[in-house]
């Protein structure tokens, strides 16, 4: 059964329905956050967007350096990795007042 859980990902508000554990997508948003705050922090002028577009990029290479050779998994993480870009797509569309 799918259960909304909503998270705060570069000062913006989301609302996840999910069917994981809603503890496993906060930690998620948390370690997704954390790097958010880390890049912001950096000193570079960088628009929000790209920061996720990178955090998405870095996540990904994190991924694929684990060497998964079950296909399945591969195939899984590729998915939740296109979704999460999707939403960070989607985000960078957003017009904030």
């Amino acid at each position: 059964m799918s259960e909304a859980v909503e998270v705060m990902v570069g000062g913006i508000k989301l609302n996840i329905n999910t069917d994981d554990d809603p503890a496993k997508v906060k930690s998620a948003a948390a370690m997704v956050q954390a790097q958010f705050v880390q890049l912001k922090q950096s000193g570079a002028v960088i628009d929000s967007s790209k920061i996720m577009a990178l955090i998405a990029l870095n996540l990904a290479d994190e991924l694929l350096s684990q060497n998964t050779t079950n296909p399945e998994l591969m195939q899984k993480m590729i998915a939740t990795l296109d979704q999460a870009v999707a939403q960070a797509e989607g985000l960078a569309n957003v017009s904030l007042r």
